[in-house]
């Protein structure tokens, strides 16, 4: 009988190591991007513009071992629970940037698996007319395969993966999941996720690590349930929170 599980994890460390040995110079980069803006005192936006996307604005917020200057782009409509199609409104990209007063010189951690869904581009675009640093987390094989005119994507038809100069390649599959099951007509086990936040995780591991060589500390946030986590975190809320609104 096969073991599905140790078939899955064999594939999630296949494609997670793929990140690390072919994207360090990619990976550099946009850290290098985060860590200037620290400097300049700014917060960096993260926006995870799909239902399970989304999961990675509230991976990095206020995240234990996580930097204090994450503030989240949090949509309703598109976050799980969320409207049926939410992601696939384009026009909620306006409103979300300008609700959280996303604007020039300001950098975006844009997060979204498969790089094709009407809100995804639209913030793409709207970010290009703002002057948004953008830093863009997306895979290109599902996005090359779907054909141009699937109702799920945006009306220009663009990829994500192809709008933007730094671009994080998660190595999803089409499909999303991994194991074919004796027995069950779909793949089973999705992997976008752990793409998604191998990646983002190892941004905020690379951006200390530059700050640091610049004789910088990095703004890191403590789990509240370790001696002197609250202690520490307090001293970063009072940076933090006139910039960022959940904090």
């Amino acid at each position: 009988m096969k073991n599905y599980q140790q078939l899955y994890l064999k594939e999630i460390k296949r494609l997670l190591e793929k990140i690390e040995s072919e994207q360090g110079a990619m990976l550099e980069k946009a850290a290098g991007i985060m860590a200037d803006q620290i400097k300049a005192d700014k917060v960096i936006y993260v926006f995870g513009s799909g239902g399970h996307s989304n999961m990675m604005a509230e991976e990095l917020f206020h995240r234990a071992g996580g930097l204090a200057c994450f503030s989240p782009i949090f949509v309703d409509s598109v976050r799980i629970p969320h409207v049926p199609m939410g992601e696939r409104c384009a026009s909620l990209a306006t409103y979300a940037l300008d609700f959280y007063g996303v604007g020039k010189d300001d950098l975006l951690l844009l997060v979204n698996g498969y790089g094709i869904n009407p809100i995804t581009i639209e913030t793409a675009i709207e970010c290009k007319k703002r002057g948004v640093k953008v830093i863009a987390v997306t895979s290109t094989d599902y996005a090359k395969k779907l054909p141009k005119d699937f109702p799920g994507r945006h009306a220009s038809g663009q990829n994500l993966h192809e709008m933007f100069e730094v671009v994080l390649q998660t190595n999803m599959e089409y499909g999303d999941a991994l194991i074919k099951m004796d027995g069950v007509s779909s793949k089973v086990g999705s992997y976008s996720t752990f793409g998604n936040a191998f990646i983002c995780n190892s941004l905020v591991l690379k951006c200390c690590e530059l700050l640091v060589e610049d004789g910088i500390e990095p703004p890191v946030i403590n789990s509240i349930n370790v001696e002197g986590g609250m202690e520490k975190n307090k001293k970063l809320y009072k940076k933090y929170r006139p910039l960022i609104r959940w904090l």
